[in-house]
């Protein structure tokens, strides 16, 4: 095939690959501007008898025109022409110039909780929209996942038109047709191997591909307990709320999996909003805090504590403001967001982390400084927008209270009631929480507005929550959301 030109246009360049469903070539398109290259599949029936032809091509016609819906979506490869020639059929394909992730993750390799995550969010967006045209993909793996070099987005390639047709042919044909399933031991499902597969066995394939990230096993190498569920959450460590999910993901049976990619999305989108702060060590006490204090730091606690005792702000110095927090509660800097319709005031001398990020919704963190070296947690408040589905506030609260209490094992709620955030009705909820040894407690305050959620959460150790409280409520009163245009 190599050398050769098809259909008068797209000469092949060399085979990219193939089996008994058809081959895949690297070709240039003679037509176009430069020459641009271009992926062609080819299915050759077993059988060119003319009713196995006339299947062959119904089946096509059908294929390519799902495969061109679906090549609407921008990180799915776009079908650029079909053909047939000599009674073969082809495929053309935009060309993604980058490798996929079973180079960019190699077998044993392990990646972090935030990556694997990151990575899924990005899948799942994609699966999303494919099952909205009533796709089933059938083989989501790392190989058929690109990476495309000029921006690093992710791509779900390889929807194996070609063996579906080439399957449905088989199973037609002759007095006592075999069954072919499509999919890849370890990423198929049971239901998918016995050739009945649904929505839930792509989702099944994408759980596999995230444990095989946490773990660093390939899926066929993983074991079985005696219901047929896999055995990996010893392998790794990982939160619980993320293993759940996981967990759900890869059921046996398909009616106790997620119905749907969106339905993943949405637990994800939960647990992140609401996970634990960020990897944590052991504080030291206060007199090895104190060792590494200057001497004026230690007068600057002796005031503090004098202070506390005779409850009188204005014994707190500049210093211990600043120490404190306070002082940057009266130089306010100003965030504004046009993208999400916000203003927030923020201490001048925290750090703005800047977010935009697609699986958390979180927006913008605020930072506070380190107090000393030995400050091995930062307080922090986080503003959040996401979409609520036209939830009302009651149900929005409902939601998140449930969540709050079912992903957080640890999680207490200490306090809750109605509030008011951006000039809006909304409601407010803290709770305590653990990880490790160390305490933490969070204040969530959310309203709604132009069919979103703003939400502002409020992170510190149990310790130091109120220290750094009057700043946050500063903070939260000073919040703007702009009505939508």
């Amino acid at each position: 095939m190599q050398g050769q030109t098809l259909a008068v246009r797209y000469h092949i360049i060399k085979h990219l690959g193939g089996g008994g469903f058809g081959q895949t070539y690297l070709a240039e398109d003679k037509r176009r501007s430069g020459n641009p290259r271009c992926v062609v599949k080819q299915l050759k029936p077993q059988f060119t008898d003319p009713q196995t032809l006339e299947i062959a091509r119904r089946l096509f016609t059908t294929e390519t025109d799902i495969l061109h819906q679906l090549g609407t979506h921008p990180q799915i490869p776009e079908l650029l022409d079909h053909f047939e020639e000599n009674q073969e059929f082809y495929l053309v394909q935009e060309l993604i110039d980058g490798r996929d992730l079973s180079k960019e993750i190699t077998p044993g390799q392990r990646l972090n909780e935030p990556e694997v995550m990151a990575i899924l969010h990005e899948i799942l967006e994609i699966l999303v929209f494919v099952q909205q045209h009533k796709v089933i993909h059938r083989d989501i793996k790392p190989t058929n996942l690109m990476r495309r070099n000029s921006d690093r987005k992710i791509f779900l390639i390889d929807f194996g038109a070609v063996k579906r047709i080439s399957t449905h042919i088989v199973n037609t044909t002759g007095p006592n047709p075999p069954t072919i399933g499509i999919g890849t031991n370890g990423y198929m499902p049971a239901e998918q191997n016995n050739g009945h597969p649904n929505f839930g066995s792509d989702i099944y394939a994408v759980g596999m591909t995230g444990i095989e990230w946490l773990t660093g096993i390939l899926p066929h190498e993983l074991p079985k307990d005696a219901n047929g569920e896999i055995v990996w959450r010893d392998r790794t460590q990982v939160s619980d709320g993320f293993a759940n999910i996981l967990k759900k993901m890869v059921r046996y049976h398909f009616r106790d999996r997620y119905q749907s990619a969106a339905e993943v999305l949405q637990a994800l989108n939960n647990l992140r909003r609401i996970r634990p702060a960020s990897t944590l060590v052991s504080s030291p006490n206060l007199l090895t805090l104190m060792s590494n204090w200057t001497r004026d730091h230690k007068i600057s606690l002796l005031g503090l504590c004098l202070a506390a005792i005779f409850g009188a702000a204005g014994l707190f110095t500049p210093e211990i403001r600043k120490m404190v927090g306070l002082e940057a509660a009266d130089n306010l800097a100003s965030y504004d967001n046009t993208a999400q319709g916000i203003k927030i005031k923020y201490p001048d001398n925290w750090t703005k982390q800047e977010e935009s990020n697609a699986i958390t919704k979180e927006v913008v963190q605020f930072i506070s400084p380190k107090e000393s070296d030995a400050d091995k947690f930062q307080e922090r408040l986080i503003v959040t927008v996401e979409p609520t589905s036209n939830k009302t506030l009651d149900e929005y609260t409902k939601l998140s209270k449930e969540e709050i209490l079912k992903l957080d094992k640890n999680a207490k709620i200490a306090e809750e009631g109605e509030s008011t955030l951006a000039g809006k009705s909304g409601y407010r909820v803290v709770y305590t929480t653990k990880e490790g040894d160390r305490e933490f407690k969070k204040l969530n305050v959310w309203t709604m507005k132009n069919d979103k959620a703003y939400l502002i959460t409020y992170v510190a150790e149990a310790g130091k929550y109120d220290q750094f409280l009057p700043v946050v409520e500063k903070m939260i009163k000073s919040l703007e959301v702009q009505d939508s245009k």
